[in-house]
């Protein structure tokens, strides 16, 4: 069984470095690069990876967000590799790159010995990376009196790898590199929309874990002395998970996206109904922003979260008057701003809990959902307005439509929409007896979030008085009048006790 391997690198926060200088007759001045998240990678020993930093710099200012940190955990295994091998980077040749894809392709899980640690797609995405790492070298930092360290056939160099194109990537295409000792790829199945039942299991376990009996007996004695403090986290997390659930299914927005949602512009979200979304995936060291309108009854949702949070900020302050909230929408318990992997690992101890261990549930596959319905939606409607079937649709058609859907989901080409048209067709296939619209999905999707908040509202309440019963009475009514059952025969509500 192998050993749990330490980190080869560590993130720093907003790195500044000097690029050029501007020398005037009165004046110098030093121009900077301003890294936000930079992965300063170590080998082994501790020592600093000098190459592979110098290349991650050079690769920073056309990267965003978390890019560099993911070349800088691709290119460890190769760091690991050389370390062992005992040799440096202008040693390795196609007996090295053979055993290093060997090495890979074998290596098995600390916890699941029976299992490979990655599949043949990821082996070859670290071969690839390590590629274009040994090609930057070879520009930069050998001399060109040397052994070519990699290249083509006709070059005798140390590492031979193909140069293949592919039509993808624009008008003229991009080019790839591959390298004989890469594993066949495993055959890529799309990632499905998010299936209901599993958000309903979800929904329903973001209850059962907001309760105090559910937590650890450690969690209860570190807690011991300030019960009031664990109660209002566990209220909080409660909060932030339902409407992390939420926003996911009604905006389909990124989870890199979700927490850079700035705080101020969702103060006022009763009178601007919109939800102000950072777009990434632009390549531009400031996401641009863009405007998701949402109704009524959706502000009112994005309110009550919001005022969890400032419930939440407002009980850590009393014990830290120095502390101050930050500016994102979404906060740790620990009153920072919390980070996308935070969120995304906090989501996948949620679909373990349920039990759904054996099935692929992911936040980006609430993107999926999202799109999906989308494109589900605008087909009918403008297949009834335009009557025409699904055989008279032509690619014009198509576009318009995956237009409209890419100024909501921040996509820069709607192109890159163009598988969802027929996960859409596979879906209604599918539900070929669903009649309406979108709305439905949404309606449904409250429908079991309410529910679970008046079933809350009940258990915490057990006396009610006259007039709180009265006004659940009349939520209730409300639900029912949203989301009518009769109406949509494939909707159905599960009966609990």
């Amino acid at each position: 069984m192998n050993a749990v391997r330490q980190q080869l690198f560590s993130v720093h926060e907003r790195v500044e470095l000097p690029t050029t200088v501007l020398r005037t007759r009165n004046s110098t001045r030093i121009h900077h690069q301003v890294i936000e998240r930079f992965p300063f990678v170590r080998w082994p020993d501790g020592e600093p990876c000098e190459p592979v930093n110098a290349y991650l710099l050079e690769s920073a200012p056309a990267l965003t967000g978390d890019t560099l940190k993911t070349y800088a955990a691709e290119l460890s295994p190769l760091v690991r590799y050389c370390e062992s091998a005992a040799i440096g980077f202008e040693q390795l040749d196609d007996g090295h790159i053979f055993e290093f894809s060997q090495q890979l392709q074998t290596e098995r899980s600390p916890t699941q010995p029976a299992s490979r640690v990655r599949n043949n797609n990821t082996v070859r995405t670290l071969l690839q990376r390590a590629i274009a790492f040994l090609q930057w070298y070879q520009a930069h930092l050998m001399l060109p009196t040397q052994t070519p360290l990699i290249g083509d056939m006709q070059a005798a160099p140390r590492v031979v790898v193909r140069r293949l194109h592919s039509p993808r990537g624009g008008r003229q295409g991009t080019y790839y590199y591959l390298h004989r000792a890469m594993p066949t790829a495993n055959s890529r199945e799309p990632k499905r929309p998010l299936p209901q039942s599993i958000i309903e299991d979800i929904e329903r376990m973001i209850e059962t874990l907001s309760h105090l009996e559910a937590q650890t007996e450690h969690t209860k004695r570190r807690y011991s002395k300030r019960p009031e403090r664990l109660a209002a986290q566990l209220e909080y997390v409660r909060a932030r998970r339902r409407f992390m659930v939420w926003i996911m299914k009604r905006t389909g927005l990124r989870p890199a996206e979700m927490v850079e949602m700035p705080l101020r512009e969702s103060t006022s979200i009763l009178q601007t109904q919109r939800l102000i979304i950072p777009t990434k995936k632009r390549r531009r060291r400031v996401a641009p922003l863009r405007s998701f309108p949402v109704t009524l009854r959706d502000a009112t949702i994005v309110q009550r979260y919001l005022i969890a949070r400032e419930k939440y900020v407002r009980e850590i302050h009393e014990s830290d008057p120095a502390y101050r909230g930050p500016e994102t929408l979404f906060v740790g318990v620990d009153g920072k701003a919390i980070r996308k992997t935070s969120l995304e690992k906090d989501f996948e101890r949620l679909v373990k809990a349920c039990g759904h261990t054996e099935v692929q549930a992911c936040l980006s596959m609430f993107r999926h959902r999202f799109i999906t319905y989308e494109v589900m939606a605008h087909l009918k409607e403008f297949m009834g307005s335009a009557g025409k079937t699904r055989q008279l649709m032509t690619d014009s058609d198509y576009r318009s439509i995956l237009k409209r859907i890419a100024a909501k989901t921040g996509h820069g080409s709607p192109e890159s929409l163009w598988h969802y048209i027929d996960l859409a067709w596979a879906e209604m296939d599918v539900w070929a007896n669903v009649d309406r619209h979108l709305e439905r999905v949404y309606a449904a999707d409250g429908l079991h979030q309410e529910l679970l908040d008046l079933g809350r509202t009940v258990r915490a309440k057990p006396e009610l008085s006259a007039e709180q019963i009265l006004d659940l009475a009349e939520r209730l009514a409300a639900i029912v009048d949203d989301v009518n059952i009769d109406d949509n025969p494939n909707l159905t509500v599960k009966k609990s006790t």
